[in-house]
């Protein structure tokens, strides 16, 4: 039996349905995204509520020529549906696939690529005022979330579109969830409004009390001092109508004829304006809207029946790992409180919350607030941890400056989905935290490669008196430490390092978790009978100068290894070092992330894709070792007076004259 779906090549298809037929259209929709994403792992019930808005909004606009701005874009698998991309569906989030996020690069419909909350209302009003400019007749339209609109971009975009003299219409989509429980006021004035009656009907029903009474048509004459009474006291909106948008609402976000109705009569309203609609997230089946939380952005999973059972990878997560180690810090320090940006559970740091409820915060998306706000808890006395993703980092940038390392405050940045991320993609790629980071003055960066050292690298942190970062990868931890306990320590030589192997021919200077692929590289090798070291750097800023210093006497190559990008990362601190202390910094070859972005695939494919699984770096070992011995460049010995003298990030130890640093 044919689906709708199959009829629908675009937008245009969908106008040609009866009304009598969407929502069979929106069953066939929700079911096609449950399969799916039950098949390759994605965000399921925050599409499910948005099924009937998408069909909705392409039913009474013009896509592409009129501009559709969808916040974080995460939600927008229904209009995928019906903007040509139905029969490619099942390949959502796979390698060469769908993208699971909207993507300029896939199609017109998506103008573009977005993975960030609260960008919407901005991007609206820059288009709006641009096709105003240039005299396009326009409508636009940005679909925003409850809980993205209190990120503080949102609040920005807001402002200044109350100041435009065109069409703007903000989409209000309010589910009363975000990834988890929604936080802050703003959470708590939505629930008032939606328990309030609207300002229209509120005003109706004025109307028709005026037109029973006597005197009631002179009192109505008053007008204007009547209706701003009204809307003064019991009109909800009243936020977004003080910032100059008229507010409509709260409306059914899942009754098609109710949207059609409202949107028609917005379509043309010449004023900016926000449109408060109400959805169930999960909407259409049980399970996920009872657990969205759960469903939010599940593993692959089997329904059987009544049951819902999500595929559980083998081995222990980082996060799992740092969840342990945080709630293990509270209890020894009770100075030590947790801060998440609306990420608790995708950071672990919701494992805090019922032990230490009076310690543990959760700020919603606001990052560069739950940075703010954690230097002036460590100004007045406390030791806070900052859970938050690589990617979501890059939006606090400026708090981490300003009001961080500018103050030299002892805050620890604990940074989860460092590196590549797998079917998320692009938009979540943590490709560039230590590149911000490592500029900062003051800021120690580490990088523990097992879940032992997640554990001593939080320890230390606690011992400094600035600020810190210790990232990790979505990934799992190796399932036994990779190398001796030894101490970690901050010296006037920097960091302290550790060897994991010893060898001859070369060495793998790994960062983070990127040791485990250089030790099974190494392995590898070794069956060829190559000899290759490697030494788990631990400490991206200070690095150790003494472990330095013997490297790169030895004269073999040395090959820097970082799920990071190559630029302005741990290997570029490494060929930094070696020209600061005149170290030959031709031994150095590093790998890490290209100065491209990577597309969406599992994260073992996009490994490979960049050579940075244990066969790539083989590869980049062989080519290293291959091209020194037919080089015929010296080995370069440091004499033994001045072995280790030269003291990493700065120390008044001088090194030894020797050709200044290059790199492959």
């Amino acid at each position: 039996m044919s689906k709708l779906l199959d009829s629908i090549q675009s937008p245009a298809d969908l106008k040609r349905l009866n009304l009598d037929q969407l929502p069979a259209l929106a069953e066939e929709m929700r079911e096609t995204i449950m399969t799916t994403v039950g098949k390759n792992g994605g965000h399921l019930a925050p599409n499910l509520g948005t099924v009937e808005i998408s069909i909705a909004l392409h039913l009474i606009f013009d896509f592409p020529k009129d501009r559709l701005l969808w916040d974080v874009g995460h939600q927008c698998y229904s209009h995928k549906l019906i903007t040509g991309r139905y029969k490619n569906f099942e390949t959502l989030r796979q390698r060469g696939g769908l993208c699971g996020f909207p993507n300029h690069l896939e199609s017109p419909y998506d103008l573009f690529s977005v993975g960030h909350a609260g960008t919407s209302i901005s991007t609206a009003v820059g288009m709006a005022r641009a096709d105003q400019l240039l005299n396009r007749d326009t409508k636009v339209v940005a679909l925003v979330g409850d809980a993205s609109v209190v990120n503080g971009l949102a609040f920005e975009g807001l402002n200044n579109a109350g100041t435009l003299n065109r069409q703007l219409l903000v989409v209000l989509n309010d589910n009363s969830m975000s990834i988890s429980e929604p936080q802050g006021a703003f959470a708590n004035y939505l629930e008032h409004l939606r328990v309030t009656a609207t300002y229209d009907e509120v005003k109706k029903r004025v109307q028709e009390l005026l037109d029973r009474i006597p005197y009631g048509q002179r009192i109505c004459d008053i007008g204007y001092h009547v209706k701003q009474g009204i809307k003064n006291t019991i009109a909800p909106g009243h936020i977004f109508e003080d910032l100059g948008l008229k507010y409509f609402g709260p409306v059914d976000g899942h009754d098609i004829p109710g949207l059609l109705e409202k949107l028609n009569e917005l379509k043309d309203f010449n004023a900016p304006a926000v449109l408060h609609i109400k959805t169930v997230k999960g909407k259409g089946y049980e399970w996920a809207s009872e657990d969205p939380t759960t469903f939010h952005s599940p593993k692959p999973f089997r329904v059987e029946g009544c049951r819902v059972v999500i595929e559980k990878g083998s081995g222990r997560s980082w996060t799992a790992a740092f969840a342990d180690a945080m709630t293990a810090l509270a209890k020894k320090n009770d100075r030590v409180v947790g801060i998440t940006a609306a990420m608790p559970d995708g950071t672990g740091m919701i494992k805090l919350k019922p032990l230490f409820p009076d310690r543990y915060f959760d700020t919603g998306i606001c990052e560069g607030h739950a940075t703010a706000m954690a230097a002036g808890m460590s100004k007045a006395g406390l030791r806070p941890v900052v859970a938050v993703y690589s990617t979501f980092l890059q939006r606090a940038f400026d708090q981490v400056f300003q009001e961080v390392c500018l103050q030299g405050l002892p805050v620890t940045f604990c940074v989860d989905r460092a590196g590549l991320v797998g079917d998320d993609g692009a938009v979540h790629h943590g490709f560039c935290d230590l590149a911000f980071l490592r500029s900062q003055p003051g800021m120690v960066l580490m990088a523990p490669s097992d879940e032992r050292e997640l554990t001593r690298a939080l320890d230390v942190s606690m011992t400094l008196d600035g600020p810190s970062e210790i990232r990790y990868p979505r990934d799992n931890c190796p399932a036994e430490p990779l190398g001796e306990d030894t101490p970690w320590t901050i010296s006037a030589t920097g960091g302290t390092a550790r060897r994991l192997r010893t060898g001859a021919d070369a060495t793998l200077l790994a960062y983070g978790s990127a040791a485990m692929q250089a030790v099974q590289a190494a392995e590898l090798l070794e069956n060829e009978g190559l000899s290759v070291g490697v030494v788990d750097a631990r400490f991206c800023k200070p690095l150790d100068g003494r472990m330095m210093e013997e490297l790169f006497a030895a004269g073999k190559p040395i090959l820097t290894v970082e799920d990071h990008s190559i630029v302005n990362g741990f290997g570029t601190a490494v060929v930094e070092h070696a020209q600061e202390h005149r170290l030959d910094g031709r031994l150095v070859t590093r790998l890490g992330l290209p100065d491209r972005f990577i597309s969406h695939a599992s994260r073992p494919e996009q490994f490979a894709e960049v050579g940075l699984d244990a066969a790539g770096i083989v590869r980049s070992v062989r080519a290293a070792i291959a091209e020194a011995k037919g080089s015929g460049r010296p080995e370069i010995t440091v004499p033994a007076w001045n072995s280790g003298s030269a003291a990493s990030n700065g120390s008044n130890g001088k090194a030894a004259k020797r050709p200044v640093a290059q790199t492959r």
